[in-house]
């Protein structure tokens, strides 16, 4: 599933993590947990929708979870375009993990952590393995930038882990070398543009200073 077929006709697709939540800043592994926004995260979207606005989106798509709901509402403000939302883009589900720390997941699934931490593939708290949240969001995003006209614009609203592996499958890497994409802090994204040859990757976590990575992807 590399993007394109034929010469390319320009598109971009921009992904964009949500914003801050209490969670991260506890580092608590969200999963699937529908989690709001802080103050400070909806301080981050406002911020951010307004550099991304700037790219003239002509499509909007999100994660139905309140915290990437809340992101993209932003940009729509700032758009006028209609968020449409899809399960299909929520985060990893964790299981088990979820609502713990990563110094309590270490305690309680000290080896299923270390493997994770290794780059095996693992079913985090009898979760989804990468390879199948990209399964299912990854033809979510690629449906919709389908429909942009050449030269257009995709903003995809969704998680840290899900965009990493999006990125990875739209640009037909190994699942094994997925973890050489690093994560993304929180409001900022990464953008995809079309080539004759497929889906190429022109920014990575960008949109402000540095900042560290606080989430279920750090």
């Amino acid at each position: 599933m590399n993007g394109t077929r034929g010469g390319g006709r320009g598109r971009r697709i921009v992904l964009w993590r949500h914003g801050q939540t209490a969670w991260n800043v506890e580092r608590r592994f969200q999963g699937t947990t529908d989690i709001e926004l802080t103050e400070t995260g909806v301080a981050q979207a406002r911020r951010a929708a307004r550099l991304l606005a700037a790219m003239k989106p002509d499509a909007v798509i999100a994660s139905d979870l309140r915290r990437a709901a809340g992101t993209a509402a932003e940009l729509a403000v700032l758009t006028g375009l209609e968020v449409v939302s899809d399960p299909g883009l929520r985060e990893t589900y964790a299981g088990a993990w979820q609502g713990l720390t990563h110094e309590e997941i270490s305690e309680r699934f000290g080896e299923q952590y270390a493997a994770w931490k290794r780059g095996e593939p693992v079913r985090r708290g009898g979760g989804e393995l990468e390879t199948e949240v990209a399964d299912r969001a990854a033809p979510v995003v690629l449906s919709h930038a389908e429909r942009l006209p050449d030269g257009g614009t995709l903003v995809v609203v969704s998680h840290g882990g899900t965009i990493r592996t999006t990125i990875g499958r739209l640009l037909g890497l190994d699942p094994l070398s997925w973890e050489a994409l690093g994560g993304l802090s929180n409001c900022c994204w990464s953008v995809l543009g079309e080539g004759a040859r497929g889906w190429r990757l022109l920014e990575h976590n960008a949109g402000t200073l540095p900042e560290p990575v606080l989430g279920d992807d750090d």
